[in-house]
C-alpha cells in the first residue's frame, strides 16, 4: 500500500492512496470462501459449489465492499497518525478518476480524496480582550408584563367578530410585487399576527378593527420586532428576512380574542402548586425570581455572541470555503446550491467560530469528564428525590438511576452539554475583561433581535471539526 500527500495550497491537499493486491485480496478471498461453505445450489453439495461460480456470483460486490473498507480504514489511519488537522472528512476528489474497474481483480487500485485543512493561528484570549456584559433591570413595569403574559397564556381563547387591540389574526400571507399583484409562485405563509406587539402606529391602525376574509397589504418590516420574528413568520431564511423589501397581501381566516385568567389561588396552584404561593405579591416575587434565572441566560448568550464576533474579527484566520461548500452539500440532504448560498455568509461565520472555540477548548483542557457527567446526574437525581420527601437515597440506588440515564445517548448529549456550555461559559468569563451594563429589557430584545439566526447554523456543523 502507498499512500501519498500533495498539498494544493496551505488549507487544501489531497491523499492518493494505492491498494496493491495484497492489500484486499486475501479479506476477499476469505468472505467467499465462507459464502461457499453456505451456498446450496442444485446439482452441488453443500458447500461445494465450483469458486468460479462463487466469485461469478458475489466476486464484483465482495470486491467493491472490501476495498471501500480498506480504503476507508486507511484513510483515517493515516489522518491519525500524521495528526493532520481536517474540516469536516475527506471527499473524493472531483478532479480525479476514481471510478474503480471491478473486472481488474487482482490489479493496483489507486483512489484519491480531498481534504479540507483547519488554519494555524492562536488565540491569546485574555483581559487585554474587553467586553460588555448586560445586565436586564427587573422592574415593575417587566414584572406587570409577565403576569399579564402568564394570564394570558392560562386564560380563554374566542373568537372575535373584529380585531382589538391585543387580539391575534391568523391568515396568510402572499408575496406582492411593485405593483401590487400577487406573485405567482412567490413566497407564502400560514401565520399570525399579535396586534399587542405591533409597534408602527399607522400599521396597527389598519390592523384595528380586522375581519374575517379581508385582505390587507401589509409591511412584514412593520408588524413585527425585526428579522427574526420575520423568517419565524414567512417560513424563511433568516438572511432573505433581513433583506425583505416587498410588501404581502393577508387575507384573515380567523380572529382571536384572548380572555386572560384572574390572578387568583387557582391559578397559583395550577403554576406552582397547592398553596406554593398565597398571594399576587409572593406571585410577583417568584415571577422575579424567575426572570432573573431566564434573563440570565439570554445575557449569557448576547456575551457568547458578541465573544464570538470579537474573536472572528479579531483573528480573520481563512478556511478552504470551496471544499467546505462541497462537503456541506454532499452530507445534508436537504441543501442544495441555491439555499446553500442564500445562507453560506452565517455559515461561514459558524465555521470560523467553531474552529476557534475547538482551540480553545483542546489549549484549554475544557472537555467534561465521565466523572463530572455521573457527580452532576446524581445530583440533580438527589435534589429531584428531596423535592418528593425522599432524603438519604443509598448511593447504589442512584448509581443505578444515572448509569440508566447516561447509557441513553440524548440523555447523555443533554447532561454533557450542558455542563460543557457551563463550563466554557466560566472560562470566557474569569479569561475576559468585563464592564457590566444595565439595559431594560425592551432596549436589550432590540439589541439582540439582530443578532438572531446563528444558533441554528452552529447546530448544523456539529460534525465539522475534527482536531
Amino acid at each position: 500500500m502507498d499512500i501519498t500527500r500533495t498539498y494544493v495550497d496551505e488549507l487544501n491537499a489531497q491523499l492518493t492512496i494505492k491498494l496493491d493486491p495484497k492489500d484486499y485480496q486475501e479479506r476477499v478471498g476469505t468472505i467467499l470462501s465462507d459464502y461457499r461453505k453456505k451456498m446450496n445450489m442444485p446439482g452441488f453439495r453443500p458447500g461445494k459449489v465450483p469458486m468460479g461460480m462463487v466469485k461469478k456470483m458475489y466476486g464484483k460486490a465482495v470486491l467493491a465492499e472490501e476495498l471501500n473498507k480498506v480504503f476507508s480504514d486507511n484513510l483515517m489511519k493515516y489522518l491519525t497518525e500524521n495528526k493532520l488537522d481536517v474540516l469536516g472528512q475527506p471527499l473524493p476528489s472531483a478532479e480525479s478518476n476514481n471510478k474503480i474497474d471491478l473486472e481488474m481483480d487482482g490489479e493496483v487500485f489507486e483512489f484519491t480524496y480531498d481534504l479540507g485543512l483547519a488554519p494555524q493561528f492562536d488565540v491569546n484570549l485574555s483581559s487585554k480582550d474587553k467586553l460588555e456584559y448586560f445586565k436586564i433591570i427587573i422592574d415593575e413595569t417587566l414584572i406587570d408584563k409577565y403576569a399579564k403574559d402568564i394570564a394570558k397564556r392560562y386564560g380563554k381563547v374566542s373568537n372575535s367578530d373584529a380585531a382589538g387591540d391585543e387580539d391575534m389574526l391568523h391568515g396568510i400571507f402572499r408575496e406582492l410585487d411593485k405593483e401590487g399583484n400577487e406573485v405567482e409562485g412567490g413566497m407564502h405563509a400560514h401565520s399570525t399576527i399579535s396586534i399587542e406587539f405591533v409597534e408602527d402606529a399607522k400599521a396597527k391602525k389598519q390592523l384595528l378593527g380586522a375581519k374575517i376574509g379581508d385582505k390587507l397589504t401589509v409591511d412584514p418590516n412593520k408588524i413585527t420586532r425585526g428579522p427574526g420574528d420575520i423568517a419565524q413568520m414567512l417560513n424563511i431564511s433568516q438572511s432573505k428576512a433581513e433583506n425583505l423589501k416587498q410588501d404581502f397581501s393577508f387575507e384573515i381566516e380567523q380572529v382571536y380574542h384572548m380572555e386572560p385568567a384572574d390572578l387568583n389561588q387557582e391559578l397559583f396552584d395550577k403554576l406552582y402548586g397547592p398553596d406554593q404561593v398565597k398571594s399576587e405579591e409572593e406571585f410577583r416575587n417568584k415571577i422575579r425570581e424567575e426572570l432573573e434565572k431566564n434573563l440570565q441566560v439570554d445575557s449569557d448568550r448576547k456575551f457568547y455572541k458578541d465573544l464570538s464576533d470579537k474573536l472572528i474579527s479579531k483573528l480573520k484566520i481563512k478556511v478552504p470555503e470551496e471544499f467546505l461548500r462541497r462537503w456541506i452539500i454532499e452530507t445534508n440532504e436537504e441543501m442544495d446550491e441555491t439555499k446553500l448560498e442564500e445562507e453560506w455568509d452565517r455559515y461561514l461565520e459558524g465555521i470560523k467560530w467553531q474552529i476557534i472555540e475547538s482551540k480553545i477548548v483542546k489549549e484549554n483542557e475544557l472537555n467534561v469528564t465521565h466523572k463530572e457527567a455521573v457527580d452532576h446526574t446524581k445530583e440533580l437525581y438527589r435534589k429531584q428525590m428531596e423535592m418528593y420527601g425522599y432524603k438519604d437515597i443509598p448511593d447504589a440506588e442512584l448509581d443505578g438511576m444515572v448509569a440508566n440515564t447516561l447509557a441513553k445517548e440524548d440523555e447523555a448529549r443533554k447532561i454533557y452539554d450542558q455542563l460543557f456550555e457551563e463550563r466554557l461559559m466560566k472560562f470566557y468569563k474569569e479569561t475576559v475583561s468585563i464592564k457590566e451594563k444595565e439595559l431594560s429589557f425592551d432596549d436589550f430584545v432590540k439589541l439582540v433581535n439582530k443578532q438572531s439566526g446563528k444558533n441554528k447554523i452552529l447546530d448544523s456543523l456539529s460534525n465539522l471539526v475534527k482536531f
